[in-house]
């Protein structure tokens, strides 16, 4: 379950000449990978601080603080080679002033901010990886493969990073919760991983541990198959059908969204569905369209292609060019995000620090 390079001494920069530039990235992301998993871990210098408040006056409430931070004092593997973070992670890792034990600390002012419950974060590719590790479900080698089913299938889409479900997904997941809740849990997944790890040992029969497992599955599929089917709500677009009259509405297939007379079957006109990005092409001032490739990543096209080549992979920022006016995209990068006018006959370029939650809170009075 890993692909490691054939020879060490080959580093990438000495086969760059030779490989396309896809295949560059490739090697050198696997002879990274390989040689950092070689090297030392990395160490961190973790500090927990708790500060208590005693009131000036009898009888007020002691307030207790607590805050908490890291330091990297070795870099280790990771001087080579080192993962994106998210936003959670990059404000965790603040460092905090040295405090002794006992300490007395004078209050220099106070930032009354009001916060509300929040829902926790979204998933990322990486996140959810990690909670696939932690709760023992699956393996690395198919990891990859079921991130990929479930985009592939509408059941989440990509906003960014995150991972955010579909009308698809939740009605997917609300029918296989509740014909299949034996199954659609974390216990029986871990559980069914542990079982065929003993099959692997020797120490459990494989006859044994399928019968006992599909005897009941059968059952419970013969009475999922009885399930009515399930309609998908649809969205009414203002495209008006050209056959009919009637307003088309928007639909999920299986190669993504589309246009569909609601007439079916008397009429059965359809049209691709083209999400605009509410910009004008830098290039011929078509509207701009959102497009995905095979594998499902999203970028910016243009709605006059194959006319008109434009297209993008960063997405719009709500900016206007301050020397073109054409749009501007953005791209973020750890915690700088960049911005570029889409123009590609215009060098307008800009660099800006992504707020922290915390602090867009603050301002917000939060």
């Amino acid at each position: 379950e890993a692909i490691r390079p054939t020879y060490i001494d080959r580093d990438p920069e000495s086969l760059k000449a030779s490989l396309a530039a896809d295949q560059y990235k490739l090697y050198k992301l696997i002879w990274d990978r390989f040689l950092a998993c070689q090297m030392e871990s990395a160490v961190y210098d973790t500090m927990s601080v708790e500060i208590e408040g005693r009131p000036r006056f009898s009888g007020n409430t002691v307030v207790n603080l607590r805050a908490s931070g890291s330091k990297l004092i070795f870099k280790g593997f990771l001087a080579l080679y080192e993962e994106g973070r998210d936003e959670e992670d990059e404000e965790s890792s603040q460092l905090l002033p040295s405090i002794d034990n006992n300490e007395k600390l004078v209050l220099v002012g106070t930032d009354a901010n009001q916060h509300f419950t929040e829902p926790p974060p979204r998933y990322t590719e990486a996140t959810l990886v990690k909670a696939l590790e932690e709760k023992g479900i699956g393996r690395p080698s198919t990891y990859a493969p079921t991130i990929s089913t479930i985009i592939n299938r509408g059941y989440v889409e990509r906003n960014k990073k995150q991972l955010v479900p579909t009308e698809l997904g939740r009605i997917v997941n609300q029918l296989m919760v509740s014909n299949f809740s034996d199954i659609v849990n974390i216990d029986f997944t871990a559980k069914m991983e542990e079982s065929l790890d003993k099959v692997e040992e020797g120490s459990v029969e494989w006859k044994t541990l399928l019968k006992d497992f599909y005897g009941p599955f059968s059952e419970t599929v013969k009475q999922a198959e009885t399930i009515s089917r399930v309609e998908m709500p649809v969205e009414e677009s203002d495209v008006v059908c050209e056959n009919c009259g009637r307003k088309m509405v928007i639909k999920s297939g299986r190669f993504g969204k589309f246009l569909a007379c609601p007439g079916f079957p008397e009429c059965k006109n359809t049209k691709p569905y083209l999400e605009e990005a509410g910009v004008k092409c830098p290039k011929c001032s078509g509207r701009v369209i959102y497009r995905k490739t095979k594998k499902n990543r999203k970028y910016l096209g243009c709605e006059n292609y194959p006319r008109c080549d434009f297209m993008t992979w960063d997405m719009p920022s709500g900016k206007t060019c301050p020397k073109c006016s054409s749009f501007v995209t953005q791209k973020v990068k750890g915690s700088t995000i960049f911005y570029k006018c889409a123009n590609p006959d215009c060098d307008y370029s800009e660099e800006q620090k992504k707020e922290s939650r915390s602090r867009k809170k603050a301002e917000a009075g939060e």
